[in-house]
């Protein structure tokens, strides 16, 4: 019977003269003939980088290739050389090991090279050649990168940098015109955020074709590269060989205006309802909005990192009037009360509380996040990444308050309409906010109508809990 094959070639793009990925491929081909087995699947990265830096956790057909394996679908795997399925050591191999044997392969006849079978022990001893090949591999290419800055010459990444063609050897006049436009905004004063919203709204494209950021635009106004500077590992080393966008003094105030600052302390909230109001048109949660003159609102903010739609605000003041109304006249009924006490009774335990208590920190956290994010100190993928755990924790917080709704409201609040609003101003925003979540869905604001400037409850959609 032949052995069901899988072919697993990977180039390494740090490595001189490593053979091409047709190379290997076709050398594994020949050698399954001469093994008497049948190739059932060619798997081909795409050219990398050093395999014993991450020991293969960044190849995707690798771990495509484990699956394969654990489930029983190839039997062995042939490689052009040892070092192409693991320069990382005895770790590298590990995976790979402990796949065939699950599958209840051995071992002994599960790998091999052009030059036929590799036994366990032989992967032992290859294993700890590679990774003392690889690891002098990489310190030569560290070497040569070293040499190349010193020289100031340009260090070539995937794609062309904003302001200059591919190869370094221009500018490209409009982008960067664009860049000293940005630069002296900024030391004017102005946020990086403000200048994102308005190159998006002028449809100034990105160097990929997607909106600006403000990490994106921080990075190129903080990089030396705009200064005619040569940056490696962190350090400018030198002058560049290619034309400079701004001046060394320019560089330098820009990196000191956009460093990132550590804040001291949080502001007060002062919005209750941010995280309980919707947008009636993108289903996005309404933020905070201050107006110059101490006027606030709620709106669907858009925005670099907000994603928001924008086309719903709301009057602050008269919005949390309204619920304050409407929430004191709640907890005044006493049909309301009853059936309150009846789900306090059987949240005793206090959960009910720690679960409003857990929404609400939650909440803070994509605040403290936002702000992270439009002041430059996270990514967008990092933002995206911690925004959504955010979100999921918050689903299943509330699906868990769905079943308390009432529990341990009673026990801190009076039972006249009167006395309820009294200490709904003076118990602030946590008890504004802890009485809202316990008796009402989030709410949904529609779009106005031609009262613009006048707050409308019927744009509100409010649905009691249960």
């Amino acid at each position: 019977m032949l052995l069901r094959a899988a072919i697993y070639a990977r180039q390494s793009i740090t490595r001189e003269g490593s053979a091409s990925l047709d190379t290997q491929v076709e050398a594994c081909r020949q050698a399954a003939e001469r093994l008497k087995a049948t190739v059932t699947v060619e798997l081909v990265e795409a050219p990398s980088t050093s395999g014993y830096r991450n020991r293969g956790r960044s190849r995707p057909r690798f771990r495509e290739l484990l699956d394969l394996i654990r489930g029983g679908e190839v039997d062995c795997v042939i490689a052009y050389k040892t070092d192409r399925l693991s320069r990382g050591g005895g770790p590298g191999w590990a995976p790979l090991v402990d796949a065939f044997e699950a599958a209840g392969r051995d071992p002994d006849r599960a790998i091999a090279t052009v030059d036929g079978w590799v036994s366990e022990f032989e992967i032992g001893i290859r294993s700890a050649m590679d990774r003392e090949e690889s690891k002098k591999t990489s310190d030569r290419m560290l070497e040569v990168r070293r040499r190349e800055a010193k020289a100031g010459v340009p260090r070539f990444a995937g794609r062309r940098a904003f302001g200059y063609v591919r190869d370094y050897s221009g500018l490209v006049d409009e982008e960067a015109t664009l860049v000293v436009e940005a630069a002296d905004r900024v030391l004017a004063g102005e946020s990086v955020w403000s200048i994102c919203t308005d190159w998006n709204s002028r449809s100034v494209a990105t160097v990929t074709g997607r909106p600006w950021t403000v990490q994106t635009l921080t990075s190129i106004l903080r990089s030396p590269r705009i200064a005619g500077l040569r940056e490696h590992r962190g350090a400018v080393v030198g002058a560049g060989t290619w034309p400079a966008i701004v001046g060394p003094d320019v560089h330098e105030r820009l990196t000191v205006a956009l460093s990132p600052k550590r804040k001291v302390g949080s502001r007060a909230r002062t919005y209750p309802l941010v995280g309980l109001l919707r947008c009636g048109r993108c289903d996005g949660p309404l933020r905070s909005l201050a107006r110059e003159g101490g006027g606030r609102s709620y709106a669907c903010r858009p925005g670099p990192g907000l994603d928001g739609c924008g086309g719903i605000r709301i009057q602050a003041a008269g919005v949390e009037a309204h619920v304050r109304d409407l929430v004191c006249g709640m907890l005044a009924d006493p049909a309301t009360r009853a059936a309150l006490a009846a789900l306090a009774a059987a949240g005793e335990d206090g959960a009910g509380e720690s679960l409003v208590e857990g929404l609400r920190a939650i909440e803070s956290k994509r605040e403290r996040l936002i702000d992270l994010y439009t002041d430059g100190d996270i990514d967008r993928s990092e933002f995206r990444s911690r925004r959504d755990d955010l979100d999921e924790q918050a689903r299943a917080i509330e699906a868990g308050m769905a079943q308390r709704t009432g529990s341990a409201v009673l026990a801190s609040v009076p039972a006249t309409f009167e006395a309820l609003v009294e200490a709904w101003d003076a118990g602030g925003v946590s008890l504004q906010r802890r009485l809202t979540e316990a008796l009402l869905h989030p709410i949904t604001v529609k779009p106005a109508g031609a009262r613009r400037r006048l707050f409308d409850p019927e744009r509100l959609v409010i649905e009691p809990r249960d």
